[in-house]
């Protein structure tokens, strides 16, 4: 299995969480490629023994460092411009690889990604959930018909889980797309920059995966259980990954929400002990 991560320093911590998550359910070889433009060699190193101890040597890190092609690129909030290098992932990761699975740091992964890294792409470029929360789906769709004049956008994708088809990118390059967009697009149409891009020059191109199972925002557990019948019991045993979208983080201080008691114990567990 191929894992792609992208961060800056100030994400280490949560994506040793995220790894130590990873592995905890995740018996198979995995390589993992890190994509980032700022990491210290030192922090590296102690990435790369920390991938090996907590995989039993089943897991290998790799390093990418990449020139900072967005660093004039707009970025809004918490987000810093290493969210733009998944999408040209194609141009950095070895040429033998077909496909790689996109991982943001904020998330535990709670059970087997196999079925989910093995699904068919029927010839998408990508594959990524959609939030159904209807008013996150309304508002974004109809921000984005207004910023980039294109009324065909049925649906608005979360970009922190990515399916990415590289044979298929290598050989449809896209890069001119990608910086068309982010030069000539204004501020409304980025709020969520990598993601919002994602849903305009790609929203023909994507093929949907279930979101109860590869992309649970861990804000919605009531929305869920009400929309979806979909407790407790359900996340942990069906759920594949669940993800701490929003800038509440479960990490941080004085943060409360359903399932940050599991998150500081994966914490406490990669970090501590």
């Amino acid at each position: 299995m191929n894992i792609l991560v992208s961060c800056d320093t100030n994400y280490i911590k949560p994506l040793k969480t995220m790894f130590y998550s990873l592995f905890l359910t995740n018996k198979t070889n995995i390589d993992i490629y890190i994509m980032h433009s700022s990491i210290s060699d030192e922090n590296i190193k102690l990435l790369e023994d920390f991938v090996k101890e907590q995989s039993n040597n089943k897991a290998r890190l790799i390093n990418v460092r990449v020139e900072d092609e967005f660093s004039g690129a707009l970025t809004t909030f918490y987000y810093t411009s290493e969210m733009y290098y998944r999408l040209l992932a194609y141009k950095y990761l070895p040429e033998d690889l077909d496909r790689v699975l996109y991982l943001d740091p904020d998330i535990l992964v709670l059970n087997s990604l196999e079925t989910l890294y093995k699904s068919d792409f029927c010839d998408n470029l990508f594959m990524a959930a959609i939030h159904t929360i209807p008013t996150v789906q309304s508002a974004n769709k109809a921000r984005l018909k207004v910023t980039s004049e294109k009324s065909d956008i049925v649906n608005y994708y979360n970009s922190g889980i990515l399916m990415i088809n590289l044979a298929r990118a290598r050989q449809n390059s896209y890069e001119d797309k990608i910086v068309k967009y982010i030069n000539s697009t204004p501020k409304a149409g980025l709020m969520m920059p990598d993601q919002d891009l994602l849903n305009v020059v790609f929203r023909k191109e994507i093929k949907e995966i279930s979101e109860l199972k590869y992309n649970y925002d861990a804000r919605r557990f009531s929305a869920y259980k009400l929309m979806y019948n979909y407790d407790i019991e359900d996340v942990m045993a069906k759920t594949s990954i669940l993800h701490f979208c929003g800038k509440r983080k479960p990490w941080l201080e004085n943060s409360i929400g359903k399932f940050n008691s599991l998150y500081k114990f994966m914490w406490q567990k990669a970090l501590y002990e």
